[in-house]
């Protein structure tokens, strides 16, 4: 949230986690564009699932109808499952599903990877492993991914949607840009995958920095559908590259006005708040976002930062809080409450917790492992000193 530039310029809406039960497989195929020859994705015929595993697995279901306060005892249910029968996709998937319900996206990846592995007809198991992986930051790796389904159903304009978003977050600019071609061609006089298509455009010119075309782009879609509170959204974000700043916030204020459950509209009016150093603004925008969309962890972090950055340390910790009661390994919530019991509770103890969790929780790659591993062996180090001061006064 400190950087100037807002984040995540445009998010597809955020994929549901298909929970799946116990059945056969089947796959089906839409026919390929005129001209293309599609690859099919075959459909696995499963083994028959090992009694013992099943009854784990319909342990997990019957935790899971009973809340989030159960996920953990859920979660053991179906590793022991998976452990038991190493080949039940159901088990794979809904470990992936409950995981990345968590936060945990490396670890829900990983699942939904054996998933797939196991039934590649499973379009829902593929679509929530690339999800997975956008949410985690692997944008190639969810190219990758979408681009062969994409192969197999060339005239699935919701995987052509996904494939240009990642390719565009993955600075695959060439490829995004020659595939939303296709998607306007594709799109025929269907004004909602037009708008779609030259909001796409828009946001891979700003990328490129062409914001002439880009704002060129947004205005088509505009003039298609005013009302489109994404294309608003990312209007403003235009605004904001060329250093117009009131425009920007006009323009997100717009979109918020459209769609009051627009996050990321409020999340953008927030960062040109706190890029001012209104932080007491910043805070009431985002309290907007979460009353809008109280399931949104993100927004949360982004409210306990705006907090803390107005002295509101409580507000901050709750937001915090908050956060991790919707996905309890959401990584940037841990990092950020262990920062607020470092910094300014001063609670060694608490701060340590939250930096260990944090480290369980996040990616590989998450560029703050090493700060949160350094923050803990210097935390060590002063309950240390602390001790032996305290040793030697006694």
């Amino acid at each position: 949230m400190t950087d100037r530039v807002p984040a995540t310029p445009a998010r597809l809406p955020w994929l549901p986690w298909v929970l799946c039960l116990p059945m056969a497989m089947a796959c089906g195929h839409r026919a390929a564009a005129p001209g293309s020859t599609p690859k099919p994705i075959v459909a696995a015929v499963l083994p028959q699932v090992r009694p013992e595993a099943r009854s784990e697995f319909e342990a997990a279901l019957r935790s899971l109808k009973l809340g989030k306060q159960q996920h953990a005892d859920a979660r053991a249910h179906l590793v022991k499952a998976t452990e038991l029968d190493p080949k039940f996709f159901e088990a794979w998937h809904n470990l992936g599903w409950l995981d990345a319900t968590r936060g945990n996206f490396a670890r829900a990846a990983a699942s939904f990877r054996k998933a797939l592995d196991i039934q590649p007809g499973s379009r829902e198991t593929a679509l929530a492993l690339a999800e997975t992986w956008r949410r985690a930051g692997y944008s190639k790796k969810a190219a990758k991914l979408y681009g062969d389904r994409l192969a197999a159903e060339p005239q699935d304009m919701e995987l052509r949607n996904r494939y240009i978003q990642v390719l565009r977050d993955g600075g695959d600019l060439e490829d995004a840009l020659r595939e939303t071609k296709i998607a306007l061609g594709q799109a025929g006089e269907n004004v909602s995958q037009t708008v779609l298509a030259y909001n796409s455009l828009g946001l891979i010119y700003y990328k490129m920095n062409k914001l002439d075309l880009a704002e060129t782009a947004l205005h088509k879609a505009l003039a298609l559908d005013g009302q489109s509170a994404f294309v608003w959204n990312n209007l403003g974000l235009v605004a904001f590259a060329r250093g117009r700043d009131q425009e920007a916030f006009l323009n997100f204020q717009k979109s918020s006005e459209i769609d009051p459950k627009y996050v990321e509209a409020r999340l953008n009016k927030a960062i040109i708040f706190m890029d001012c150093g209104d932080y007491k603004h910043a805070r009431s925008e985002l309290q907007r976002a979460v009353d809008a969309s109280p399931g949104d962890a993100d927004a949360y972090v982004a409210l306990g930062v705006a907090a803390r950055g107005d002295g509101k340390l409580d507000e901050s910790r709750r937001a915090y809080e908050k956060a991790l009661e919707i996905e309890p390994e959401h990584a940037p919530a841990l990092y950020d409450l262990g920062i607020l019991y470092m910094e300014f509770d001063k609670d060694p103890t608490k701060a340590q917790e939250s930096f260990a969790q944090f480290l369980a929780s996040a990616d590989d790659d998450d560029p703050r492992r090493k700060d949160a591993t350094q923050r803990i062996q210097d935390l060590i180090a002063s309950q240390k000193s602390a001790g032996k001061s305290e040793g030697k006064r006694k």
